[in-house]
């Protein structure tokens, strides 16, 4: 047997599918696990989401089933009153889910969460693919597990995240893969059929993705890698025509734009965005930046380890030489987690994997098998990979179950206004906009795609704001006009900010449509801090002060005492924790103020929220609520927390406290 040849390409694509499998199964057993527990991942025929972004995919699957996609440009549920244009072509997954519908029979919600395990694992053939054809296969199959396990990727490719992650890393990874091969070959004919499916590869990642800069990268590293193999100057014409030829021209064209502004403004979270306003990328997770042990805990659970598998990646790609270069893309994009978002992990998990296959590689390529029958090798070199994987194995993710993005009750709540309202225009807050255009068919000012800016400035100011006619002014204004006279008084008329704004709060006609809503939920609670980060920005300072709750889980009540896992909240004397006073303590039940108790002429409100449901005796204690005095009277603690609203300016016509509650402005 030759020197070296320990894992044939048989024995590579049996690992690489076993650990597809593994893949598929991991992520198909977690809906096993939620189908043991019905009332938390389901309502009626609406199964859990793990992504808020799934519910456009899934409205646009709807729409191109039902074939009312391409009967307007305009997405009128989205940005009211102003529309937002739908993509065209359909997004590719929208257009996979209602494939899989029409072929199955199954709902567009069940066929989209059918995508998940089926698409999340197939990176792993084209990187184990690579890895062989580089002299490094066991890194090829355990880098690609480790991918598919990783803490990252488990999150953004579990059940119920029906988004655009699921096929990043594959497309990618084919890529290269596409580009080793057409550097390597000896046959001209092959080498343009391999630019031509270099080329339609980046054309269905840009209609998977809708981002082109990737397509200038790889066509730069085709020609390159062609000019280091001395290939003829007319192939590399030729394979470059093909790749912009088939990778669509117009989006080739585009990608050099996109690419540009990558490298100019990836990573950069600025304080303010267009127009001054705040950003609202710093109020979400996903964009956050860690500590560079903390982005290694979102690869596996041990930082020892990644930190090892990271340092035998750079000395394997060294290794690599040449054969390195077409990878470079990805290494690099997974090496900008310890600059910016902590979401491009999932990049660098595969390459940390690798890392610890290389010990194997490395080994193995320095033994003589020449007297020992291949179908052995192969065997024992199989073996001592999956042993390897085995070892690892704890460290990954392979026990996470994902929880809903929504909770049930809420679900449940959108269902029933449904049922209540015909038609609406939702004023709340962004993150659920998506599931509330799809599940109840309402529009709404923004949703996680038309957010920050203007826009979201004036939804947080009339959400903190405690003057209830300010926010019917701004609904009112925003009802009539969207934010395009503010937009117009800063670029045409000279106006900062901070002046274009008070067009909207000093607009005191009555609201021109009878159907606009103020949608409060329990998970604005938490995230009131960003929404307060927003809505109090200073225009000429550009800084906010930004306000919450503290948020206290009690577990008994005793001689008047409240114990919690934030300290004691003690009703005899007006203290929590025996230090902290208390100005008023306020009992809620179902969303309106029974009783209030008076301590001390300054310190914390203490909101404790109970449920009584029809036909029980009991009384539930939700959660218990501190806040100081301008959180306690902003419109959201006032009408959500309190019931208590304007009722010349609103109207009540839903209430499931504490999940939800829907008034109409008059």
């Amino acid at each position: 047997m030759k020197k070296g040849a320990y894992l044939g390409l048989p024995a590579v694509l049996i690992l690489a599918l076993l650990v597809y499998f593994a893949s598929f199964y991991f992520r198909y057993h977690q809906f096993q696990v939620w189908k043991e527990h019905p009332k938390i991942y389901f309502v009626d025929n609406y199964p859990a989401m793990t992504t808020l972004d799934a519910y456009l995919w899934l409205r646009y699957a709807k729409e191109y089933k039902n074939g009312s996609y391409y009967k307007t440009d305009n997405d009128s549920l989205r940005a009211f009153p102003t529309t937002s244009f739908k993509p065209h072509p359909i997004p590719m997954l929208s257009a996979l889910i209602s494939f899989v519908s029409s072929l199955t029979g199954k709902s567009i919600y069940m066929s989209g969460l059918f995508l998940v395990p089926l698409l999340a694992g197939l990176f792993v053939i084209s990187m184990a693919l690579y890895f062989y054809l580089a002299g490094m296969p066991i890194a090829g199959v355990v880098g690609g597990f480790i991918g598919a396990f990783s803490w990252m990727y488990a999150i953004r490719t579990a059940m119920g995240r029906v988004d655009t992650d699921l096929l990043q890393l594959f497309f990618m990874f084919t890529g290269s893969l596409l580009v080793l091969l057409a550097s390597e070959t000896e046959s001209d004919k092959k080498r343009l059929i391999y630019s031509a499916l270099l080329g339609i590869n980046f054309l269905l990642f840009g209609w998977w993705y809708a981002h082109y800069g990737i397509d200038v990268v790889y066509f730069g590293i085709l020609v390159v890698m062609l000019l280091i193999r001395r290939v003829k100057l007319s192939q590399i014409v030729l394979s470059s025509v093909l790749f912009i030829i088939f990778s669509n021209p117009l989006w080739f064209i585009h990608g050099f734009s996109g690419f540009v502004s990558f490298f100019a403004n990836y990573g950069k979270v600025k304080s303010v965005s267009s127009g001054d306003f705040p950003n609202i990328m710093k109020t979400i997770t996903e964009t956050e930046h860690l500590s560079p042990a903390k982005v290694m805990l979102y690869i596996l659970s041990s930082p020892l380890v990644d930190g090892i598998g990271l340092l035998l990646s750079f000395a394997m790609l060294i290794v690599m030489g040449v054969r390195a270069i077409p990878l470079i893309p990805i290494f690099l994009l997974g090496l900008l987690a310890f600059k910016s978002s902590n979401r491009t992990v999932m990049f660098l998990a595969p390459f940390v994997g690798a890392g610890l296959g290389f010990i194997l590689d490395a080994i193995f390529s320095k033994v003589n098998f020449k007297k020992v029958k291949t179908v052995y090798v192969n065997v024992g070199s199989s073996v001592l990979t999956l042993a390897l994987i085995g070892a690892i194995l704890m460290l990954t993710a392979y026990r996470f179950v994902p929880t809903p993005s929504i909770q049930a009750p809420i679900v449940e709540s959108f269902l029933n206004i449904k049922k209540k309202v015909n038609r609406a225009a939702v004023f709340t807050w962004w993150d659920y906009g998506y599931a509330i255009e799809d599940m109840d068919g309402f529009a709404t000012y923004h949703d996680g795609g038309v957010h920050g800016g203007a826009r979201t400035y004036l939804v947080a100011k009339a959400l903190i704001s405690d003057n209830s006619t300010l926010m019917y002014h701004i609904i009112s204004f925003m009802d009539r006009f969207g934010v395009k006279p503010i937009m117009k008084a800063i670029r045409l008329d000279n106006k900062s900010a901070g002046e274009a704004v008070k067009l909207a709060f000093s607009y005191s006609k009555p609201i021109k449509d009878n159907f606009n809503y103020v949608l409060f939920t329990v998970d604005m609670i938490s995230k009131y801090y960003a929404i307060s980060y927003l809505g109090s920005w200073n225009f000429k300072r550009q800084k906010s002060a930004p306000d919450g709750y503290a948020l206290y889980t009690c577990s008994g009540f005793k001689n008047n005492a409240f114990y919690c896992d934030r300290g004691i909240i003690d009703l005899n004397k007006g203290y929590i924790n025996g230090k902290l006073p208390i100005k008023r303590f306020v009992y809620v039940l179902n969303g309106k103020v029974f009783k209030t108790i008076n301590f001390h002429d300054s310190g914390v409100n203490v909101e404790l929220c109970l449920t009584k449901r029809p036909g029980s005796n009991s009384m539930d204690v939700d959660f218990v609520l501190a806040c100081d005095d301008k959180v306690f009277n902003s419109n959201f603690n006032r009408m959500f927390i309190l019931g208590e609203y304007d009722k010349d300016k609103f109207e009540e016509v839903y209430n499931n406290f504490p999940y939800a509650r829907l008034f109409r402005v008059k």
